[in-house]
């Protein structure tokens, strides 16, 4: 695991303040931020789940959405993308599938999963599921895992 810049932990614990604006808007307390190459922040999103009732409006896929829908897809190959908790296997193979090139994540999902005992889980954590493509991605995480699980303990006292 790769130990984090400065720059590094800015854009993790603004993916955690989104964490805690998703749960602020009703949804699960997940936020993510694409950074370019050139570390201009191509887009950040928030889990909308519960207020667009569409399953794969994570955190990391709705970054990933609005970056590509402000034509920044191509600067999605060889991006970072922030988490505030470990990405699930559907998040980190999109992750993969657009060329992001390295993964930081706050909390594991060992940790979040038993305080959001409704969330569904996989067996596979993110690093198994890079790690299985013929793309090499960098996972790095578990980092500023106590300031993320705070918010995910406020969010499952709602």
């Amino acid at each position: 695991m790769s130990e984090l810049t400065d720059i590094d932990i800015t854009h993790l614990r603004r993916a955690i303040d989104l964490a805690g604006h998703a749960t602020a808007l009703g949804d699960r307390p997940f936020g993510a931020v694409a950074v370019g190459h050139d570390g201009a922040v191509l887009a950040e999103g928030v889990n909308a789940v519960n207020t667009t009732g569409d399953v794969t409006t994570h955190a990391e896929l709705v970054a990933i959405t609005l970056a590509t829908a402000a034509g920044h897809a191509p600067k999605l190959r060889g991006a970072t993308v922030y988490a505030s908790g470990e990405p699930c296997p559907m998040c980190a193979a999109a992750m993969v599938w657009a060329g992001v090139a390295r993964i930081v994540f706050a909390a594991a999902a060992a940790e979040f999963g038993p305080i959001l005992p409704s969330d569904t889980t996989f067996g596979l954590t993110c690093a198994e599921v890079t790690a299985s493509s013929n793309v090499r991605v960098e996972v790095s995480g578990p980092h500023l895992g106590e300031e993320a699980l705070a918010v995910f303990r406020a969010a499952a006292k709602n």
